[in-house]
């Protein structure tokens, strides 16, 4: 039932989290099911037992104590199996696994905005992205971040200001996983590279930006979007046993795909990839988008 993963490293706590007095231990990935939610995780934070949760229904998580409630195995609850959760983890992890673009690429209706953080050596952020949708539309603007650790402890300042919107009530942010390191070598095929990498331990880097982001105050959702779009069988099948929907993209805007009553937007917030920004903030300039959705609810 459970499985036992590493202590959150020493490098990670004092570094990325110097503002915060917090540590993590005991980090384990579960699949428990109790009432309508998965135990996705079960941790300690400053000493005290907590849990990571899922609700079955509107794919929400929480961080709280462990439930006394009795539970199961959720392969033994013959309940799960209907939930929106675990129909989207079939639809996610089923045949063929292309090489890229796995996963959920499209919603089941209205148009949803995620926003790639990946690794960057740009300062700032594409901040006239995020102002542009809190200016253009009804606050709190759903908005999906696929972030990485990497870029999280170079840009300290750009990730208190996401943090400051969401209390703020300006973004309803959904804090995605696009793993912690985010590896990527400029000279090697697809089928060698990004976490299809040599060596490259896949399950660590996801949970080290789990763990990252709980220490920042933050509760990771279950979307995971692979760096590069790039996967194979394997890795989509760590994603599953890691209880995480695997999101892909049908409106990737600097490859010049169009906006559809479906569209799973691709942009990116890190400076790397003006061009789909500017493509973005063109498009809402001229009404084409009348609301954003949130990817948890577009998906039921």
């Amino acid at each position: 039932m459970f499985k036992r993963v590493s202590t959150i490293t020493i490098t990670i706590i004092t570094t990325a989290t110097s503002l915060y007095a917090h540590t993590i231990s005991d980090y384990r990935v579960n699949k428990f099911c109790y009432g309508n939610s998965v135990n996705l995780r079960s941790f300690k934070l400053d000493g005290k037992n907590m849990q990571l949760s899922v609700d079955m229904t509107t794919l929400k998580t929480s961080i709280h104590s462990p439930v006394k409630t009795i539970g199961s195995r959720c392969d033994k609850a013959s309940y799960f199996q209907g939930t929106p959760y675990a129909k989207l983890l079939r639809k996610s992890t089923s045949a063929p696994c292309p090489l890229q673009n796995d996963g959920i690429t499209h919603t089941n209706g209205g148009i949803t905005l995620t926003t790639d953080l990946c690794p960057s050596s740009k300062k700032s952020f594409e901040r006239r992205l995020y102002q542009g949708i809190i200016d253009k539309f009804k606050n709190p603007v759903p908005v999906t971040l696929f972030i990485t650790g990497r870029w999280i402890l170079k840009h300290r300042v750009a990730f208190e200001q996401f943090k400051r919107w969401q209390k703020e009530g300006k973004l309803d942010i959904t804090w995605s996983n696009h793993t912690y390191k985010h590896t990527y070598h400029p000279k090697r095929p697809l089928a060698q590279n990004f976490v299809l990498s040599k060596g490259y331990n896949l399950k660590k880097d996801i949970l080290d930006l789990e763990k990252l982001l709980i220490l920042n105050g933050i509760t990771p959702s279950i979307f995971f979007r692979f760096p590069g779009l790039v996967s194979n069988k394997k890795s989509i099948d760590t994603i599953k046993k890691l209880g995480l929907i695997t999101i892909g993209s049908n409106t990737w805007l600097a490859k010049a795909q169009k906006i559809k009553n479906n569209s799973i937007i691709l942009v990116h917030g890190n400076k790397n990839e003006p061009k789909g920004v500017d493509i973005f903030l063109n498009e809402i300039s001229k009404n084409t988008i009348k609301k954003l959705t949130p990817l948890s609810k577009s998906l039921r």
